[in-house]
């Protein structure tokens, strides 16, 4: 390294990259009226910008590259910047993404984020926010804030990007205005249905009516029995969505003490302090997710066109490994399009606990031991799926083979955690929650209560996942 170099700092940041639509023409016509425009329309991004914790970091003749610390305060921000123009403002397009960048000296950032950002910017439409998918599952938004975009090239990028746009206040009112208008519509059919089916019942009966003699010999036969309305799904059963979809385990709820006891061996600070916490009815995969499965995901279009690697251990039930936190939420987007709305998730912190307790108080779902014929540790390669016996509640390998991405952001304690089985939710979120232990720890990581964190983007060859879906 030269005299006098440092390394460069790398972070985790929220890009929103600002492009002035129709910059040239604007010159050409009035050079001095575009510049006023301009610098009125920057004066105004740096505003919103402050508001939400954020910062200007580059401009360009016709555009802005921002900065902010968290998904969720970029969202906010591009919002009031579509949602708030100002009179004569000039139209603009916007990208935003979730990645890396390299800090330089003057404080200017570079890297991948940056350049994601930008090219999202040059695909969206006048007046439009285009983000990534990364971004969309960290701004901890409400879904309805997005619109997919479907798999977008990238100059110089070699992989498609699933993309959303962001809704303004106007498409979102429209858009819940279309809803209210069709259930509105079919409440008023139903009623009027309603209403006139007794009328139109006793129209029909009069005229199929038979002759008294078979009036009378109808009247004394037996009434069969009303068949019983379907039940919902129950504690135990299977499902499954498509064939490619993971078969589900429907698990009941009720409480359970989360966390560990301060004697329990191998326990770690972060591991309390032990409270109550409510459990609602879910479904859980059976298995982690397997290659097979991502492959089909895959082979639709979806999981950002990523095939991880499989070690030479080999796909089909091998668990999918190499993953990052992020590149679950691609694969739960493919999910949710093949089961028809936002039914899956990745399981919280509290359910997956819940889940490898399996209703035992125990360090393990099997006793305060655990051996080698119970779940893949101390070893030098993840098993297939299912090659252990399932746990009380129907589920397997909740205890090593993989470790297994969570929902929450990781805290050092449950200190301010949710008692009603919630995801823990941070704003800045720099740390998500791995679960179960691997094939490569000893027994004390395998543990119901034990934790551990990674970052968001990062990938390992013991780490997967596996899904929940709602009922």
């Amino acid at each position: 390294m030269a005299a006098g170099a440092e390394e460069r700092t790398i972070r985790l940041a929220s890009i929103v990259a600002v492009d002035i639509v129709g910059f040239s023409t604007m010159s050409e016509r009035d050079q001095r009226n575009a510049a006023r425009k301009v610098e009125a329309l920057r004066s105004r991004i740096i505003e919103v910008a402050k508001a939400h914790n954020g910062r200007l970091f580059n401009t360009a003749g016709d555009g802005f590259m921002l900065e902010f610390g968290s998904a969720g305060a970029a969202l906010g921000a591009v919002q009031d910047i579509l949602d708030k123009r100002s009179k004569g403002e000039p139209p603009i397009r916007v990208g935003a993404h979730v990645g890396d960048v390299v800090v330089t000296d003057t404080n200017d950032l570079l890297g991948h984020g940056v350049n994601v950002a930008a090219r999202l910017q040059a695909l969206a439409g006048p007046g439009t926010a285009l983000v990534s998918a990364e971004f969309r599952s960290m701004a901890q938004s409400s879904p309805g804030a997005f619109q997919s975009r479907g798999q977008k090239p990238l100059d110089n990028i070699q992989q498609r990007v699933q993309t959303f746009e962001i809704l303004s206040k106007r498409q979102r009112f429209i858009r819940t205005l279309r809803r209210t208008l069709l259930w509105t519509t079919i409440a008023v059919l139903l009623g009027a249905a309603a209403f006139f089916a007794p009328t139109m019942w006793r129209m029909y009966q009069a005229w199929r009516a038979p002759p008294a003699v078979e009036q009378q010999a109808t009247q004394i036969e037996a009434f069969s029995p009303q068949p019983q309305a379907p039940q919902g799904p129950r504690p135990g059963d299977t499902l499954r969505d498509c064939p490619n979809c993971p078969e589900m385990v429907v698990i009941d709820g009720g409480l359970f003490q989360m966390g560990s006891p301060s004697n329990e061996p191998g326990r770690n600070r972060d591991e309390g302090p032990q409270r109550e916490v409510s459990i609602a009815p879910f479904a859980i995969s059976r298995t982690e997710v397997t290659f097979a499965q991502w492959d089909a995901c895959l082979g639709g279009g979806g999981c950002g066109g990523f095939s991880p690697m499989d070690q030479g251990w080999g796909r089909g039930n091998q668990p999918v490994v190499g993953v990052t936190w992020q590149q679950t939420q691609q694969y739960l987007d493919w999910l949710n399009d093949q089961a028809g709305g936002l039914r899956y998730r990745l399981p919280t912190e509290a359910e997956w606990e819940y889940v490898a307790r399996a209703g035992a108080t125990t360090a393990y779902a099997f006793g305060a031991r655990i051996t080698t014929r119970q779940a893949t540790f101390r070893a030098q390669r993840p098993d297939p799926v299912g090659s252990h016996p399932a746990n009380a509640f129907g589920v397997f390998d909740m205890h090593g083979n993989v470790g297994e991405w969570v929902e929450d952001c990781y805290a050092p304690n449950y200190q301010l955690a949710p008692i009603d089985g919630g995801a823990v939710r941070l704003a800045p979120c720099p740390r998500r929650v791995i679960r179960g232990g691997s094939y490569l720890d000893r027994e004390p990581p395998l543990r119901a209560a034990a934790r551990r964190s990674a970052r968001p983007n990062d990938r390992a060859p013991s780490t997967g996942f596996r899904v929940v879906r709602t009922l």
